[in-house]
């Protein structure tokens, strides 16, 4: 179920590392994003963004989804073990707020179509890694609650995530490789596939 996301977990933490800061910043920005960011003017200040406000955060959030198949982890969960359980809740939690990390990178500048398809795989893998975030919050509830009714739909809603996080993984695969190819992702820290 879990392991084209423990490899797309792999894939983004190894391409990550690399540190950025953000460019220079404009005298006066014309826009803003909604949440009071000056809009990114150049590919390269929204790829920094991207990389920085975007992928860094979600490369912590992904392991643990790929975690969930592990016995170890389950039974950590099915005892209270208080680390597994505030790790997968503030992960979990983090990947809910996938779509806000996006709204702090804005939209890309310009009207670049390679830009745009990079956004719009993001906008999806969204909308779908929302959904992993808060199904595994819910099946850790159930499965920890030490009633068998209860574990039992856990233990189904666990069965039942695979596509959609298949589709989360799909998604942001295709935003990474369209990055990877380009000049501004590379100066930002995505280093190339292996």
């Amino acid at each position: 179920m879990m392991k084209p996301v423990a490899f797309l977990a792999l894939l983004v933490t190894t391409l990550l590392l690399a540190g950025c800061g953000a460019k220079g910043k404009s005298a006066s920005p014309p826009t803003t994003v909604p949440n009071g960011t000056p809009a990114a003017q150049t590919s390269d200040q929204w790829a920094s963004r991207v990389v920085d406000w975007f992928l860094r955060p979600l490369s912590a959030d992904l392991p643990v989804i790929g975690s969930f198949s592990n016995a170890q982890v389950l039974f950590y969960i099915e005892t209270g073990n208080q680390q597994a359980l505030s790790t997968i809740n503030t992960r979990m939690n983090d990947l809910q707020r996938c779509a806000d990390h996006l709204v702090r990178v804005g939209p890309p500048p310009g009207n670049v179509q390679a830009l745009s398809e990079i956004d719009n795989h993001l906008h999806r893998a969204c909308t779908a890694y929302a959904q992993v975030g808060a199904t595994l919050l819910r099946a850790t509830e159930l499965l920890r609650s030490g009633k068998k009714d209860q574990i039992a739909k856990g233990q189904n809603a666990l069965r039942g995530l695979g596509t959609t996080t298949r589709l989360a993984a799909v998604e942001l695969t295709a935003a990474v490789k369209l990055a990877q190819a380009r000049g501004d992702f590379r100066r930002a820290g995505l280093k190339p596939s292996v």
